[in-house]
């Protein structure tokens, strides 16, 4: 039945917040957050008689902090698991939120508690490091940059790139508060607005001049938490070249698109990859009935809803004599359209674009690596480091060119030409 205070369009969403009518009253604000079929729930105090705005109730933060964090905690087990952790449950939240009144809405500081209940401790901790490790030390980073671009293959429309990376670290140290310090080296491009964590104390974050070119090297001294955490996110504004250049064609007669992909490595890129892929959705045509496709490197296949031509090229992007790989294909539809299935309402007739998955194990674009040699911790002790790189596609689109194209017009900026 509809009723206008709940379905009515006037009403303005607020989720997570959500309000609920009973016999007795309305339950505001009500936070909600779902999650593998389970509802996890809490209500804040709003002692104000008037409703003041979401962003002023800092009750509504830290709910919405703590049940992600439960949420996150119990994602990975069962339902029978799950029914089986009450005991634990409870605990959890008699340490971080007692009384309810929220102490600590940090779950991987909250279940060292547990265990370690009657560890004594000679200096005062802080409450996002409960206990002290006990062990080897060991340090562990990890670079990984994204790539997201878009080509259109038209003389008059530029295709658009971004490149930006995190990098990310898990440590596990014997101290209280040990401090570390890292330089962050560039050997390609230079990076630029660097976005740090809360616990890095000092960071050389200063900007460089429109006209510098040149690698770069910061240095980050920082306190790490307990979990793995991004002690920063930066950016590569100068990117001239792309990792991997294309084209996309493909005409449609009737029910039948014939469609051609050329790619081609850049030099600049290492050619080992843990996976590397290229998908064709096709929408507003119906289900795939036929495939007839030949590529020069790998193998074609169809999605489980016969609605994207999948391309696996595998993990090495060359041939025996180039470094360009191509797939031609002829697509075959069913008449009837498809019920309950997205259709991209631009997509239609020739209008469609190929979109490339990869990852490169060990590898950044721009050269930005940590130099083992620079890294220090405080005070002095003995570590294992362990120092990764990975490269991947956040989105990697290229358009048909005999169809139209989905763009922007950039302003352009006084001084600017």
């Amino acid at each position: 039945m509809f009723n206008p205070r709940r379905d009515s369009c006037v009403r303005v969403e607020e989720k997570p917040v959500v309000e609920v009518s009973t016999s007795t009253g309305i339950i505001w604000p009500l936070v909600v957050v779902e999650q593998k079929g389970l509802v996890y729930c809490c209500l804040p105090v709003v002692e104000a008689k008037e409703r003041p705005p979401l962003l002023q109730i800092s009750g509504v933060t830290l709910g919405f902090t703590l049940l992600c964090g439960l949420a996150d905690y119990l994602r990975q087990n069962s339902e029978n698991e799950i029914y089986q952790m009450k005991t634990d449950l409870y605990s959890i939240l008699n340490i971080a939120v007692p009384f309810g009144k929220v102490m600590d809405v940090n779950i991987d500081a909250v279940l060292p508690k547990l265990t370690c209940k009657n560890h004594l401790m000679s200096q005062k901790q802080p409450a996002w490091k409960p206990v002290l490790h006990k062990g080897k030390n060991h340090v562990y980073f990890a670079i990984t940059e994204y790539i997201k671009a878009v080509l259109y293959g038209r003389e008059n429309v530029p295709d658009v790139w971004d490149l930006y990376g995190t990098v990310s670290c898990k440590a596990e140290l014997e101290g209280v508060t040990p401090d570390i310090t890292i330089n962050i080296t560039s050997d390609g491009l230079p990076l630029d607005n660097i976005l740090i964590h809360p616990c890095v104390q000092s960071a050389d974050t200063s900007n460089l001049s429109s006209t510098d070119t040149r690698p770069n090297s910061r240095r980050i001294r920082f306190t790490p938490p307990l979990e793995m955490f991004t002690v920063c996110h930066y950016t590569v504004p100068r990117l001239q070249q792309l990792p991997v250049s294309g084209c996309y064609e493909m005409k449609l007669t009737g029910i039948t698109a014939t469609l051609s992909v050329t790619l081609q490595l850049n030099c600049i890129m290492k050619n080992a990859m843990e996976y590397c892929e290229l998908q064709i959705p096709f929408y507003n045509k119906g289900q795939i009935s036929s495939l007839d496709s030949n590529c020069t490197l790998g193998n074609t296949m169809l999605s489980p809803d016969k609605r994207i031509l999948v391309w696996n090229i595998g993990s090495k992007f060359t041939t025996k004599t180039t470094q360009n790989i191509s797939m031609e294909a002829t697509v075959n539809f069913t008449d009837c359209q498809t019920t309950n299935t997205y259709e991209d309402p631009f997509c239609k007739g020739q209008n469609s674009y190929a979109q490339l998955f990869f990852k490169v194990p060990e590898f950044t674009h721009s050269g930005c690596y940590i130099d083992p040699k620079t890294v220090q911790v405080s005070p002095n002790a003995k570590f294992k480091l362990t120092t990764v790189q990975e490269y991947m596609t956040a989105e990697y689109k290229i358009w048909n060119i005999h169809g139209d194209i989905l763009t922007s017009n950039i302003p352009i900026s006084v001084g600017q030409t």
